[in-house]
């Protein structure tokens, strides 16, 4: 509705208004366009219907031109050889959807689209020609109706033609005057000419006005014809022979005959679709029932096994116990006679530790008893050199005999017979050294 009257009525408006405006400024001033449309109130709206109608052939133009360099982007799949089984349409018509939108809106998309609907929803492609020719007539209807408009104004403009000249006509014969006719009859005869020279003017501009129209419609009009028959070629070319036809006249139960085996395969498909259900609706019971049984015989399991484990649990508590029982007793039997063990080893550390004070005392003596034998070792050499010079050698080793046994006898408390030892020899060097 908007392409057919919408588009055409706003377009010739907006060009008829743009079209005075440059007369009344003066941009189109040439006096014969100012005589044939401005001239008459009923010259503007021969303009403004003329205007429409070129706008609506426009539009037409324009659209049979877009859609013929479209037709190319309208392609269905190669015909396989052997033709091609009715239910093939779903595919085709889906590879018609992902087609771009301006290809799917052409005549040959549309016509393409009704026909595999077509037999999408008869099953079979029995009477796919004679479809084809119902959309060829149905396009061609569309296209009269669409062409209403541009035929309202061919027609309407001649008679807002003479409509004008009568009412011009009228409206000179209204203005004479007897008197005038009588007293000046030039005058009044060239007014009265004046006056039906601008009346048929509008004719004039209506005539010229429809043959402009007339002769653009025809241009169009081929164009459409040609695109028609185009578009017809096209869709026998892709649809003509591509499915399969079982039934003819010869022989027309072929298609029945099809439809039967094809209703019983349907039916066997859904029996054994039936059939899968129910045992899978089984299976999944059996599972189910399987799956409760499971829980059963593992809560059970559960239970029995908490049972164990707690009696375990329970005697392996009461034996733990007995045992660190046990060995806390075995530990403090062990401890006391470690204890014990310490106590005596104390005694014993300390009675080594006052044996040791003896000895660190009686080593002390000793030392200090060596210290004064070395003493006396060196007096004694002192002497023994001064005896020898006075040859009294034996009186001094009497003498020295008898302070080393006096010696020995003042060292008798607290020292044992090693030191007694350590002075023999002592004095057994000495005398060796003596002699």
């Amino acid at each position: 509705m908007l392409s057919n009257l919408g588009w055409p009525v706003f377009c010739g408006f907006a060009v008829w208004i743009c079209f005075y405006a440059l007369i009344h400024q003066g941009s189109l001033g040439h006096h014969l366009i100012r005589r044939y449309f401005a001239g008459h109130p009923v010259e503007y709206v021969e303009a403004a219907m003329f205007f429409v109608g070129v706008a609506a052939l426009a539009i037409r133009m324009m659209q049979t031109i877009r859609n013929y360099f479209s037709l190319r982007l309208v392609r269905l799949p190669p015909i396989p050889p052997g033709g091609q089984p009715a239910g093939d349409c779903n595919g085709l018509l889906q590879t018609l959807g992902e087609l771009p939108e301006r290809a799917r809106k052409t005549p040959l998309g549309k016509r393409l689209h009704d026909a595999l609907e077509f037999v999408r929803r008869k099953g079979s492609a029995d009477g796919l020609d004679e479809q084809l020719k119902y959309l060829a007539d149905l396009d061609a209807i569309r296209l009269q109706e669409g062409n209403g408009l541009v035929r309202t104004v061919i027609w309407a403009t001649p008679t807002l033609g003479f409509l004008g000249t009568v009412i011009g006509i009228t409206l000179a014969l209204g203005g004479l005057n007897a008197n005038l006719l009588v007293e000046f009859p030039q005058q009044a005869m060239e007014g009265l000419l004046a006056g039906l020279g601008v009346a048929f003017d509008t004719t004039t501009l209506a005539l010229t006005l429809s043959l402009v129209l007339i002769f653009f419609k025809l241009f169009v009009d081929e164009f459409e014809t040609q695109l028609a028959a185009t578009v017809d070629t096209r869709a026998d070319v892709e649809l003509v022979g591509r499915f399969q036809e079982l039934g003819s006249e010869k022989d027309p139960h072929v298609a029945s005959l099809r439809r039967m085996a094809e209703t019983m395969l349907q039916s066997g498909r859904e029996l054994v679709e039936c059939q899968a259900k129910v045992w899978q609706t089984a299976m999944d019971q059996s599972q189910q029932q399987w799956s409760r049984i499971s829980s059963s015989i593992g809560e059970q399991l559960q239970n029995r096994l908490s049972e164990s484990l707690s009696k375990s649990l329970q005697l392996h508590a009461v034996e733990l116990g007995r045992i660190e029982a046990t060995a806390g007793e075995q530990n403090r039997e062990h401890w006391g006679h470690l204890q014990t063990s310490m106590t005596q080893y104390a005694k014993y550390a300390q009675a080594q530790h006052a044996e040791m004070n003896n000895q660190t005392s009686v080593m002390r003596e000793v030392v200090e008893a060596t210290g004064e034998v070395v003493k006396l070792e060196k007096a004694l050499n002192e002497n023994l050199s001064a005896l020898a010079g006075k040859h009294n050698f034996e009186e001094t080793v009497m003498s020295l005999a008898a302070t080393i046994h006096l010696l020995n006898s003042r060292f008798d408390v607290g020292s044992d017979n090693s030191r007694q030892v350590k002075l023999t020899k002592e004095k057994s060097k000495s005398q060796g050294r003596a002699a």
